[in-house]
């Protein structure tokens, strides 16, 4: 399959999702996530992949006026979260991004950035969006130094980024609207592994100290967690976190070898004429 952008669909009353389907080889689909927070003063967190621009702009201009955007939250500068960043930006001109200073020293080299536009935001942090508040925080798993989650304050939805993400079986469960539509030990086992990739310090770690940033999220009481890379999860908070508990223990899924990408490139390879 090709990477695709989907049909935007809602996960709460106030949020959408903006789904992406993104195959990778000998892994799985990984789901790639932004969402639209229907708060007084609009916000969009994240802004997908750009290669996939068009399809993301189309998708986002399906469930909101685009100009009417406040904020851009984000998460942090990886580029599938950023992939439409400038575009947003011409697009929506009254539009401020929020986000972590080190993510833009991070994007500067390779992309401008206009920084009378900037809103930074660090851990603990209340951003006001109009009838409520967004709680920037520091998420239990990151593969950037400068991730930056947020709880809103109204729903309690939880926005992870990279965290509780797993990489799923097929497009069809990559494409699931809730969790609660798929096997919990798949999900366990994936979960578990993309840790381990994602966040290869996981298995360094203290389980006693991994556990502490495990209990600061149970402290929230989310009422739905929405992770950058999987579908929505609602009322599973305990189920997530004993998910993420057992990646300190688990051993790392091995890494992609040549051989691997040789038997796939020629299976790639164009029928002889």
């Amino acid at each position: 399959m090709e990477p695709m952008v989907l049909e935007p669909f809602a996960a709460t009353r106030d949020v959408h999702v903006i789904p992406t389907l993104f195959p990778v080889p000998n892994v799985g689909v990984i789901p790639m996530n932004a969402f639209v927070l229907r708060a007084a003063e609009p916000v969009l967190v994240d802004t997908g992949a750009g290669v996939l621009s068009e399809q993301f702009l189309d998708a986002l201009s399906s469930i909101m006026r685009i100009e009417d955007l406040a904020w851009i939250w984000l998460t942090h500068e990886d580029a599938d979260h950023t992939g439409s960043l400038e575009r947003l930006l011409e697009l929506a001109p009254r539009a401020r991004v929020a986000t972590d200073f080190f993510a833009v020293g991070r994007m500067l080299p390779a992309r401008p950035f206009p920084l009378d536009r900037l809103r930074l935001v660090t851990p603990g942090e209340r951003l006001p969006a109009g009838d409520r508040e967004l709680v920037a925080l520091r998420p239990p798993l990151f593969d950037s130094p400068a991730t930056l989650g947020l709880l809103d304050d109204s729903s309690g939805v939880l926005f992870s980024s990279d965290a509780f993400g797993a990489p799923l079986p097929t497009a069809q469960e990559a494409a699931a609207t809730s969790i609660a539509d798929l096997d919990p030990g798949v999900v366990a086992a994936a979960q578990a592994a993309w840790a381990n990739v994602d966040s290869p310090w996981v298995g360094s770690v203290d389980p006693a100290v991994f556990a502490r940033s495990l209990d600061a999220v149970r402290r929230l009481e989310p009422t739905a967690i929405l992770s950058s890379h999987l579908p929505p999860a609602h009322g599973q908070t305990e189920t997530m976190l004993a998910n993420l508990a057992a990646a300190v223990t688990t051993t790392p899924p091995p890494a992609t070898t040549q051989a691997q990408l040789d038997v796939l490139l020629a299976g790639m390879a164009p029928a002889a004429v």
